[in-house]
């Protein structure tokens, strides 16, 4: 036991000691193997915040000079996109489209309801309207009884059947 001790709290050589594994000469010391557990990737949060707080700069350089008076263009490349987004949830802003159903439903909303252009829309077309609706809508198929029951009852307006 005695000699396992001293064997163990032997001086190392001197290769070893300068961080050197005899043979060609490459550097193993904690200075250029790196892992995950000492630091080796933890450049990308730096990288990461740099870009957060040079988008962020930019922002607040584009706000000031806009408050100066500074008449910027945008490229189309972001006129597109907002384009885009625009299409998509342009319609929000309109009053129509965010109002629920009437209480009593009238004429124009059953109309609109069915998704009719005509002033005084055919029997014939108030039902094709009614069933294309109901067949995309139908509780049955997953859709909602709440707008399976508008859709019928948009239906029977249409058709004079219950009053308005």
């Amino acid at each position: 036991a005695q000699g396992r001790l001293e064997a163990l709290s032997a001086p190392l050589p001197s290769a070893l000691r300068r961080n050197r594994l005899p043979g060609p000469s490459r550097r193993v010391g904690r200075s250029s193997v790196k892992t995950a557990a000492s630091g080796g990737g933890s450049m990308w949060p730096l990288i990461l915040g740099g870009l957060g707080v040079g988008a962020l700069a930019a922002r607040q350089g584009m706000r000031m000079a806009q408050r100066s008076g500074v008449k910027m263009e945008v490229p189309p490349v972001f006129t597109g996109a907002a384009g885009a987004f625009k299409g998509a949830f342009g319609g929000l802003k309109n009053k129509d489209t965010l109002s629920g159903f009437a209480s009593p439903m009238d004429r124009a909303e059953a109309k609109k309801i069915l998704n009719t252009t005509d002033t005084n829309p055919s029997k014939d077309s108030i039902r094709e309207a009614h069933r294309k609706l109901l067949v995309a809508n139908h509780p049955d198929k997953g859709g909602s009884t709440f707008l399976a029951s508008k859709i019928n009852e948009a239906k029977e307006i249409m058709l004079g059947r219950k009053g308005t």
